[in-house]
């Protein structure tokens, strides 16, 4: 979907949202899918929908998930930026925490949107006030947010980047 064409989309989903109850109406607006990408209206976001490791073929997430250091993160997240277009980087603790589902068995996060899901820890771009060897992760077996990986421990990926609905 190209940007320009965004706004009108976003507008037939309020109109659409008017129809529908509220819980149904926010999780339609909140993200939506278009093929390996997951745009998040309300939070101006763009997501990979698999995991670093995984490709996006025959409307899933297939492949083996590569768990990697922070440093490797990154590298990854250079190539990315390079390869399809800049922005893309590792999420915040705030906005990878945006993404968890409480009231889902594990893992714990829209599998519709995003299939195949490693059922462990994920990076974030965030370290942690402990120390600066430390980076927070989110888990999304638990649902929970740890500060206490060291930045060479190796855990799953998933990018973001900003999205302009201009």
């Amino acid at each position: 979907m190209k940007v320009q064409m965004a706004r009108p989309f976003l507008y037939a989903l309020l109109i659409g949202c008017l129809i529908q109850s509220a819980p149904a109406c926010a999780e339609t607006l909140r993200l939506q899918r278009d093929g390996p990408l997951a745009r998040d209206y309300f939070n101006k976001l763009e997501w990979m929908r698999c995991s670093i490791g995984q490709v996006w073929q025959d409307e899933t997430c297939q492949g083996e998930i590569k768990m990697l250091t922070v440093a490797q993160a990154e590298q990854i997240s250079a190539v990315m930026r390079e390869n399809w277009g800049g922005g893309w980087r590792l999420p915040t603790v705030k906005e990878l925490k945006g993404l968890i589902q409480k009231n889902v068995e594990a893992p714990k996060i829209d599998q519709q949107t995003f299939p195949n899901t490693h059922q462990g820890s994920y990076w974030t771009s965030d370290q942690s006030f402990y120390t600066d060897q430390y980076f927070w992760t989110v888990n999304f077996y638990t649902g929970q947010l740890y500060n206490r990986f060291f930045y060479f421990q190796e855990n799953a990926v998933r990018l973001v980047r900003d999205y302009n609905l201009n």
